[in-house]
């Protein structure tokens, strides 16, 4: 029989747990310059101690017997105690969160309503509506074609008989207004199927080129198969001419309606800038104002003077301290990003000066014992962050690949540099005669590099590169 009984017993174990504030670091490190500046805003917006330094733009105008502190970059806009005080009393009288910054609401909406939206395609096709169809029947049934069954792509996916009984109407009436928005921007909208968007196109980009839309209605599919010699003798014309209807098709948008696509653009600003500094590679912070916060203290100082209560002054204890853990953790992200940095520059000199084909293979674990930190830490530092290089704009992760061993026994080859490698040599081949992935590893090995078909199939695929059959083109002969 098994006897049930309420125990009490002690055991010990380790756990590792994670403050707050240690919490708040790893959050903050792994926050690219645009995420971090957002942060920074929302601890503000709740941390009356806390404030942003000022740039000499956004300064206000100064007498003139301040110009020469102000040309020294010393100068700070008066603290005016009154107004703190008035501020801070008021609030505090009424119950109100003390956190809450008004004159960071004011900024933040004013920010808000200064911002232009994109136009949604639906909005766009709208404007042309209204002044294309004046008759308040056929402008209804327009809004609910535009409205209901236009999708993000520029599709139509509704149908006709559907909307006519819905609006009792006829479907006729429906297929009318339709063909008056398949005329709207952009051109090749309310298609039903990318072959009519590709029609409606052609119609207004290449309205000579009948072979075009032949090609376009009978053969799209043979043309995605690059069955180029099938085509063209189904169409009774030269191979290089089936190349040429090609290269117009490709002038073409199959999906019209992402021209105005709701998804906010994503920005990429480098997080660090590489400089040549008396032959050696140097890194710096992008911008010195990059997360830079700075903490009120005058405000701080207001306060001691004033009779608080103890849950004032807990209130007011936690905030400094909050405010000065930020400044620390960023500061930490600053030093750490420069350090990983600066590590990565130092190990991919040859890149720096000579391009792609000259990266070296490099793992997260050497960066880390380099700089001291756990492979995590360099995970997180390299994370959604840029770094501007003499080769160009890359994320720092770029700069991590394995290697391929050499016939020599040198130094392993970043795979990197070997795609480059490929990239090269196929744009490089004869267009008639692509080379097969068998003959480019052929090649490869020929400079050293030893390297399987399979794995030239997997970096040609990585590179978007199609396949031997996809790549032939037919041209006229000299």
């Amino acid at each position: 029989m098994m006897h049930m009984e309420h125990r009490l017993t002690q055991t010990q174990r380790q756990q590792l747990v994670l403050t707050q504030k240690m919490q708040q670091a790893l959050h903050i490190l792994q926050l690219n310059g645009i995420e971090l500046e957002q942060y920074i805003q929302q601890e503000i917006e709740t941390n009356p101690f806390l404030d942003q330094p000022q740039s000499r733009d956004d300064m206000p105008e100064i007498k003139p017997v301040a110009d020469t502190v102000a040309e020294s970059g010393d100068f700070e806009e008066p603290f005016d105690l009154d107004r703190y005080s008035d501020k801070w009393d008021i609030r505090h009288r009424e119950g109100k969160d003390l956190s809450y910054n008004s004159d960071l609401e004011a900024r933040r909406r004013f920010y808000e309503d200064s911002i232009t939206k994109e136009e949604s395609l639906r909005a766009h096709l709208l404007g042309q509506l209204s002044y294309a169809i004046k008759d308040p029947g056929l402008h209804a049934m327009g809004e609910r074609i535009i409205i209901g069954d236009i999708d993000d792509r520029g599709y139509f996916t509704g149908n006709e008989e559907e909307i006519a009984e819905e609006l009792d109407t006829s479907p006729e009436a429906v297929s009318h207004v339709l063909r008056i928005i398949q005329g709207f921007e952009p051109t090749g909208v309310g298609a039903h199927d990318v072959v009519e968007c590709l029609l409606l196109q052609i119609d207004a980009e290449f309205p000579h080129e009948p072979e075009l839309k032949i090609l376009v209605r009978d053969y799209l599919e043979e043309l995605k198969q690059r069955q180029i010699p099938k085509i063209a003798k189904s169409m009774n014309v030269r191979p290089e001419r089936v190349e040429d209807l090609k290269r117009m098709l490709a002038t073409l948008n199959p999906w019209p309606g992402h021209e105005y696509t709701n998804e906010p653009p994503q920005y990429i600003a480098p997080e660090v800038v590489v400089e040549e500094v008396e032959g050696k590679f140097m890194v710096r912070l992008a911008s010195d104002r990059m997360g830079t916060i700075q903490i009120n203290d005058d405000y701080h100082k207001s306060l001691k003077t004033r009779g608080l209560k103890k849950e004032d002054k807990d209130y007011v204890r936690g905030k400094i301290e909050s405010a000065r853990w930020l400044q620390r953790n960023i500061e930490q992200r600053q030093q750490t990003i420069l350090r990983v940095s600066q590590s990565i520059v130092d190990f991919q000199t040859d890149f720096l000066r000579k391009g792609i084909e000259q990266i070296r293979p490099l793992t997260l674990q050497v960066i880390a014992d380099e700089v001291g930190v756990h492979e995590s830490t360099v995970a997180r530092t390299t994370r959604g962050k840029y770094i501007q290089t003499p080769q160009g704009l890359f994320e720092l992760k770029f700069f991590f690949s394995p290697g391929l061993q050499k016939d020599d026994g040198s130094e392993a080859q970043s795979s990197k540099s070997v795609q480059a490698q490929i990239q090269k040599i196929v744009e490089a081949e004869d267009k008639r005669k692509p080379l097969s992935d068998q003959k480019i590893a052929n090649l490869l090995k020929k400079e050293g590099t030893q390297i399987a078909r399979r794995t030239v199939t997997k970096y040609r695929e990585a590179l978007n590169i199609p396949s031997t059959t996809m790549r032939k083109q037919y041209q006229q002969a000299g």
